[in-house]
């Protein structure tokens, strides 16, 4: 049932003028119910991993600095022990620089020389060790002083 808005008598359905006061009586439109049409979910972001922008000059000058303490620690193997800081130096080089994004053959032949020349210090830190040994056992022994007698007849 419906009222006139601006008497309050009842009015009849449908009725488009207040019998009462012949006020206009406000159309009502019925809403109209539908059911929502169906869209496709928007596809969601696939995420990849942020990629850092270095300049190739930043990955060439990281793969030479790499290449270069390589070849110092091979060099330096042969001390031991000194070969062995460099070669890990080096090995830390190489995968800075294959962090930046550095590749080719200076990054290859860089790690292959570090780990070649880590495994030749720490064997010739084990030779060193060994003569080491060796000549404090014939030093200890008494063995010396017979040479250095018979030198000093030979002299």
């Amino acid at each position: 049932m419906a009222f006139c808005q601006n008497c309050g008598a009842e009015l009849k359905d449908g009725a488009r003028f207040c019998e009462n006061c012949g006020a206009a009586v406000p159309s009502v439109q019925e809403p109209v119910y539908s059911q929502p049409a169906y869209s496709a979910p928007e596809p969601q972001p696939v995420y990849s991993e942020p990629t850092a922008v270095v300049n190739t000059e930043e990955q060439s000058s990281a793969a030479k600095s790499a290449l270069i303490l390589s070849i110092v620690g091979l060099v330096l193997s042969e001390l031991g022990l000194p070969g062995i800081i460099v070669c890990a130096i080096a090995k830390g080089k190489v995968k800075n620089a294959v962090a930046l994004g550095a590749t080719g053959a200076k990054i290859k032949v860089a790690r292959i020389l570090a780990t070649v020349g880590m495994v030749f210090s720490i064997i010739m830190t084990v030779v060193w060790f060994i003569y080491l040994v060796a000549i404090i056992g014939v030093a200890s022994s008494g063995a010396l002083d017979e040479l250095f007698e018979e030198l000093e007849y030979a002299f």
